[in-house]
């Protein structure tokens, strides 16, 4: 009895504290965004959207962190070994500035984009194939989008895990070497800041790193912004494949779906996906 009770007890700490871990990135990236959004603003959002796109990002990620939790482990279950293997640490933990520096960016930006390729095909597929879609669509019903309303359904990181995740970590593997926190805490709040409703400028770093600009175009609702921006780190597969549209100055299109309606309560977003169209 005691085993089993320490054992539940150690899965229960695991599992609070992913879900701690899991929670820094969108606390992060409200730090980083909210302040730009309320003060810089392209379009101003409703409290309510806030606070309950705050409460779907919260149940989403309780959800996936108790799913991916389970799953944690199959690659190395699988026991295959990565046909490629990329060994950062002559460059992260060089005595010279300059080739850190490379080092990191490499890290976190470079890796971010080669997996961004397995996302850009994933994506068009859930635009494509109609199942997918009814998952999708709940992340596309947003229609006041912002770092903070930018969630999707839980079921998206299964997709991701099998789509993205599983093929790059078959493919290459990585010794990234010593990443310093706040290069690592801005790749991973990349997401947020393309959903981010501030009137912000990378300048011509957009042609290689997508910003909320590039982003805002995939969730417009005219229709020839329709097919278009399927990256999210990079814009250069949209570029190499034909579907990358930059937008020019002052485009700003009101996003939404037509068709569906935003989700209001947690249960209409958890079961939208299930429902009749």
């Amino acid at each position: 009895m005691l085993a089993f009770l320490a054992d539940a007890y150690s899965v229960a700490y695991g599992l609070v504290n992913s879900l701690l871990i899991r929670l820094m990135y969108p606390a992060g990236a409200c730090f980083l965004y909210l302040l730009p959004e309320l003060l810089l603003p392209r379009t101003r959002n409703s409290l309510q959207s806030y606070l309950r796109a705050t409460t779907f990002l919260v149940v989403a990620i309780a959800i996936n962190t108790v799913v991916l939790k389970a799953m944690e482990g199959s690659t190395g279950f699988l026991d295959v070994k990565p046909l490629a293997f990329l060994d950062l640490r002559p460059l992260t933990e060089s005595d010279s500035l300059p080739l850190r520096i490379a080092g990191w960016l490499i890290a976190a930006l470079g890796i971010a984009m080669v997996g961004n390729v397995f996302y850009y095909w994933m994506h068009r597929a859930q635009h494509r194939f109609g199942w997918m879609w009814r998952f999708h669509k709940v992340h596309h019903s947003i229609t006041e989008m912002s770092a903070t309303a930018s969630y999707h359904h839980v079921a998206e990181d299964l997709f991701q895990f099998a789509a993205v995740t599983m093929p790059l970590s078959v493919l290459l593997g990585v010794a990234s070497g010593p990443v310093p926190w706040l290069v690592i805490v801005l790749a991973n709040t990349h997401s947020y800041f393309i959903h981010t409703s501030a009137r912000l400028n990378i300048g011509p770093l957009r042609y290689l790193i997508c910003d909320n600009r590039f982003h805002r175009i995939h969730h417009s609702r005219e229709a020839h912004h329709i097919n278009h921006n399927f990256g999210t780190s990079t814009p250069l597969w949209d570029i190499l494949f034909g579907t990358a549209y930059f937008p020019r100055d002052g485009e700003w299109p009101a996003v939404g779906l037509d068709d569906t309606p935003e989700p209001r309560t947690v249960r209409d977003f958890l079961l939208m996906p299930f429902r009749r169209p």
